[in-house]
C-alpha cells in the first residue's frame, strides 16, 4: 500500500464532499449523497476520508445519535457506514479508518456501535469487527432495528443484521 492519509471532513468542505460522494459512492445520485451527509452541517454526523497516494480509497461515517433507541439512550455513537473501495481492500485501510473513528468517538462516549450484515458479502466485516472487539448487543439477529423471533421467516438482505458494541475505555 502507498501513503495512507485519513482526513476528517470539515463542514466548510461539505460541498466538495457532496460532489465526491455523488461521483464515487452513490453513482451519480446526488439525492443519496445529500441524505448521507445531511447531518454533517450541524455536527450530528462526521465522516473520515481515506486517501492512498492522494486517491480516494474509502470512508467511515459516524452518527453521533443513532436511530437505534437503545444506542441513543445509552449515548452510543453509531458507526453508520464503513466502505473501502475494491482496489484498496485488504491493505489495512478499513482498520485505520476504524482506529480513527474509535478515537474520535472516545472523545464523547465510552462505547461505539456498529452493525454487520449476515450474508456472505459481509464475511470480511464480520471477521474484522470480531477481531477489533465488537460484540453483539444481546438482542440477536434483527431486521433493521427489530429483533427477530424464533421460527420467524425473513428475507436475507442488507437489513438482516447484528447490532454490535465495543467498549472504548
Amino acid at each position: 500500500m502507498g501513503n495512507l492519509v485519513i482526513q476528517r471532513m470539515q463542514p466548510k468542505a461539505l460541498a466538495a464532499a457532496m460532489e465526491l460522494f455523488t461521483q464515487t459512492v452513490y453513482a451519480g445520485n446526488a439525492a443519496e449523497a445529500q441524505a448521507h451527509l445531511a447531518d454533517h452541517a450541524d455536527g450530528r454526523g462526521d465522516t473520515l476520508l481515506a486517501y492512498v497516494d492522494e486517491q480516494f480509497a474509502g470512508f467511515v461515517t459516524i452518527r453521533w445519535q443513532s436511530n437505534n433507541p437503545r444506542f441513543r439512550a445509552e449515548n452510543i455513537p453509531f458507526i453508520h457506514h464503513l466502505e473501502v473501495f475494491d482496489p484498496f481492500q485488504r491493505q489495512g485501510v478499513a482498520s485505520r479508518l476504524l482506529d480513527e473513528a474509535e478515537q474520535l468517538i472516545a472523545t464523547r462516549a465510552t462505547k461505539a456501535g456498529i452493525t454487520v450484515g449476515l450474508f456472505t458479502a459481509y464475511g470480511a466485516a464480520q471477521r474484522l469487527y470480531a477481531k477489533r472487539g465488537y460484540v453483539p448487543d444481546g438482542r440477536g439477529v434483527c431486521q433493521g432495528q427489530r429483533p427477530l423471533q424464533f421460527s420467524e421467516n425473513v428475507t436475507i438482505d442488507h437489513d438482516l443484521l447484528l447490532w454490535l458494541t465495543k467498549d472504548l475505555i
